[in-house]
């Protein structure tokens, strides 16, 4: 019956498990993308609310706003793919029910964590750096929560609503991995590189995160002996990231910087990939912990980021470069520890409520 699987199929689902190794890493790797993905949102709110920053200040928010935490979202992309592509096979019942799955799991998180700052701004007042009531009047109250056309009132939750799509088309790329899966690979990353526009995140990207990860389980590629790419991905990633950040005094054009600049995304993925080998974090308890309300923490982090630093720096304005840097960690760090606390009292307190809005099929 297994011959009769495969002759069907150039990549046929992968039934094995995955490895214990392996699941540690991705494990860890939730936590600290999301602390990539808080950090960014930080910097926006930094450079918004203290406009004298220092040039040494700016220029570390240069190196990880706009170049390492770019590496987060094709990561937690191939991530989902690698789990959910490695099993999933063409059939309608299996389709249906995992439309059903990631309906509650994706969309009830998606209204319900864009909805209740919907509420807030109609009933409390607006927030800044994060948004008002005449703007979402503006914009539209149905657009902004579903984010239809534009990111959702809660707009860090784009990721939710392009992952969901992403589910939705994934008999395209069970098609790929039956006829031809080589050349959806090739297909997707040229989707995503010409005509995925310049900005670093688009849906073709994501899609292509989404596949490569499924390719990369179907193919039972060695994801946990990775010791040897250190030499190599290691002093490549920081060597890519300083032409990046020097790209107009080296010269490098629009076009060829929007291109080379995606690469190096990738790059970050097996950056980040290889880091989460070494011990210090793949046995970190703290960050096993974490993890556990990792999905929670990105569900909030916005307005709390927004609503900690806009109510500190009137307070207190962190003066010269060692400050600044300090306070732009600090805060993300501060909020996701609140947030994480947050998280294990209300599963605690509230276990069902909390389940329902988080999308845990877990319902205690």
């Amino acid at each position: 019956m297994n011959t009769a699987v495969k002759t069907g199929w150039l990549l046929g689902p992968a039934m094995g498990p995955i490895d214990q190794d392996v699941s540690r890493r991705i494990d860890v790797l939730r936590l600290l993308l999301i602390f990539l993905i808080v950090l960014s949102h930080g910097a926006r709110l930094l450079t918004g609310l203290v406009p004298d920053l220092e040039p040494g200040t700016r220029l570390v928010i240069s190196l990880f706003n706009d170049n390492v935490t770019h590496a987060a979202i094709p990561l937690f992309f191939i991530i989902s793919g690698y789990l959910f592509l490695r099993k999933f096979d063409l059939s309608t019942g299996a389709y249906l029910t995992m439309c059903r799955k990631k309906l509650v799991s994706i969309l009830v998180p998606y209204i319900f964590f864009n909805l209740i700052w919907i509420l807030w701004f109609f009933f409390v007042g607006s927030i800044e750096m994060f948004g008002s009531r005449s703007f979402l009047l503006q914009e539209g109250v149905v657009t902004k929560l579903f984010g239809l056309g534009t990111v959702p009132v809660n707009y860090p939750l784009w990721f939710l609503r392009d992952l969901l799509i992403v589910f939705i088309i994934s008999p395209v790329f069970l098609v790929f991995y039956k006829e031809a899966p080589l050349v959806g690979a090739v297909v997707f990353f040229s989707l995503w590189t010409v005509w995925g526009g310049p900005g670093s995140f688009s849906f073709y990207g994501n899609a292509f995160a989404f596949y490569l990860g499924g390719l990369l389980s179907r193919y039972d590629v060695n994801l946990r002996d990775t010791a040897f790419l250190d030499k190599f991905v290691f002093p490549g990633f920081i060597a890519c990231t300083a032409i990046m950040m020097l790209h107009e005094r080296l010269g490098i054009g629009p076009e060829s910087y929007h291109f080379l600049f995606k690469c190096n995304m990738l790059l970050g993925v097996v950056f980040f990939w290889c880091l989460s080998r070494y011990s210090v974090l793949k046995d970190s308890r703290l960050l096993h912990v974490g993890a556990t309300y990792s999905f929670f923490i990105y569900l909030t982090h916005e307005p709390t980021l927004s609503i900690v630093q806009s109510s500190i720096l009137p307070r207190f304005q962190p003066a010269g470069v060692l400050s600044q840097v300090v306070y732009f960690f600090a805060s993300a760090v501060l909020t996701m520890i609140f947030l994480g606390c947050v998280g294990a009292v209300l599963s605690r307190i509230v276990p069902g409520p909390y389940a329902v809005v988080t999308g845990s099929r877990k319902r205690r």
